[in-house]
């Protein structure tokens, strides 16, 4: 009997031992299904919360971007040129032998400022600060005897307003621009960053004819169609008591005094087929005014001394070679009434007057080569040759033109860019003159330009 109920005592021991290890394990395993539940409740809620973030990130990007393209209506601009020359410099139109000169231009700073207002309207101003130094204004004294100039220097450097217009946009067919704005004649007005024109310097076959980035108060309507654009002004004139034999009609800008004498307006023409700053484009221009009602002394002279000026400009690339050209023919009327009337204006230097010419002319043709891949470089390196040419004094109202003034040249330079918005310019030319006792003059440039945009 004893050993039978140690037998029954063990037995159930046993039994109740495999039966707390059966439920512990049955509690363990239902613990351990409601924890991955609970665990991936957890994850399905980080996930969401993830996608949640992120949702919210990009709409906020997209938000930033969305006011950054409402408060970026406005733009800032700048260009500017530093030049280096040595060349043969003449002290007046007798002499004959020149005197070799080396010189250092800070030439221009450019600030442009543009501001949006909506998708129609645009205002865009334009600050130029010449020459690193000191400027001054001409004003006109009528109550002296004669009539008489007044030249006051002014401290601060000077400063030159190009451009203050207002562009109206109607669409993508008609724009408007009214205010001080630029003279589409001649390729100045299109190529004058340093950027834009290959030389050390403008061109000065144009600068010899007419004002260079000719800029006037007007009015200009522009319209677009296909590769067309044409452009119709209506501006302030030239005041032909400042012509002058060694460059026409180019001094006669209205940029000396306070106010601009608007008695006499001008008219201009332009149409291009293409884009010309892009390198494939052709176009004419055309230019009529009258001078002599814009002459503060206004007796002196007759004739209406109207102006004509046609030109004739293209630009063409292909692969790493670009040629550009220009021409440009004027006539003025009553030269020889000009030329008189402004050898006896009081208190202006005389200068040489003895020739105003009724006819003048111009050109240049450029060639450059991006020689980039010939030479293996990292960096654009362009080759280029210019010629140039002008005649101010083409022909004579009365007389036998002189030739002291008909020039040309031929450079040969290149372009280096480190970055697309420095370049390096080095240039050697050498101008023929007509008249027989001038020799040939050489000259040795170097420049530095810079643009920027932001």
């Amino acid at each position: 009997m004893k050993r039978l109920f140690v037998s029954i005592l063990v037995y159930g021991v046993c039994s109740l031992n495999n039966h707390s290890v059966a439920a512990t394990q049955s509690e363990l395993e239902l613990a351990l299904v409601k924890q991955q539940q609970q665990l991936a409740l957890i994850e399905k809620k980080l996930a969401s919360l993830k996608a949640d973030s992120l949702k919210a990130s990009e709409n906020k990007q997209l938000n930033e971007g969305a006011d950054l393209d409402v408060k970026k209506n406005w733009q800032i601009n700048s260009y500017g040129s530093l030049l280096y020359k040595n060349e043969d410099v003449y002290q007046n139109i007798q002499d004959t032998n020149p005197e070799r000169r080396a010189t250092t231009d800070l030439e221009r700073v450019v600030v442009e400022f543009v501001y949006d207002f909506d998708p129609k309207w645009q205002v865009e101003i334009e600050l130029e600060y010449e020459h690193g130094g000191t400027g001054s204004t001409l004003e006109y004294d009528g109550f002296e005897e004669f009539g008489e100039f007044e030249t006051e220097v002014e401290a601060g450097g000077e400063i030159v307003v190009e451009k203050m217009q207002a562009q109206y946009i109607a669409n993508k067919y008609f724009t408007m621009k009214m205010g001080h704005i630029f003279v589409p004649v001649g390729l100045g007005t299109d190529l004058h960053k340093p950027t834009q024109y290959v030389a050390t310097q403008r061109y000065w076959s144009e600068a010899t004819l007419i004002p260079q980035v000719w800029h006037e108060t007007g009015v200009n309507l522009i319209s677009k169609w296909n590769d067309f654009t044409a452009q119709t002004l209506i501006t302030t004139g030239l005041n032909s008591e400042f012509f002058r034999t060694y460059n026409w009609v180019a001094t006669g800008h209205q940029r000396r005094f306070e106010t601009v004498n608007a008695d006499d307006l001008a008219f201009t023409l332009r149409l291009d087929y293409g884009d010309i700053k892009a390198g494939k484009g052709v176009g004419v221009s055309f230019y009529t005014g009258d001078t002599s009602g814009n002459r503060n002394n206004d007796t002196k002279v007759d004739g209406d001394g109207n102006l004509t000026i046609f030109g004739l400009h293209g630009a063409y690339s292909y692969k790493n070679w670009l040629v550009r050209g220009q021409y440009l023919f004027g006539s003025l009327d009553d030269s020889e009434a000009i030329t008189n009337a402004n050898k006896t204006t009081p208190g202006l230097k005389p200068g040489n007057f003895s020739q105003l010419g009724s006819e003048a002319e111009s050109a240049f043709v450029e060639l450059s080569y991006n020689s980039q891949e010939l030479f293996n470089v990292s960096k654009p390196l362009y080759l280029y040759s210019i010629y140039e040419y002008a005649n101010p004094i083409k022909k004579l109202e009365q007389g036998i033109a002189t030739d002291r003034f008909n020039t040309q040249s031929i450079a040969l330079g290149m372009n280096y860019y480190p970055i697309k918005n420095i370049v390096f310019k080095a240039q050697a030319a050498q101008t023929k003159h007509a008249q027989n006792n001038l020799d040939d003059s050489t000259s040795f440039s170097l420049s530095m330009g810079y643009f920027f945009s932001i």
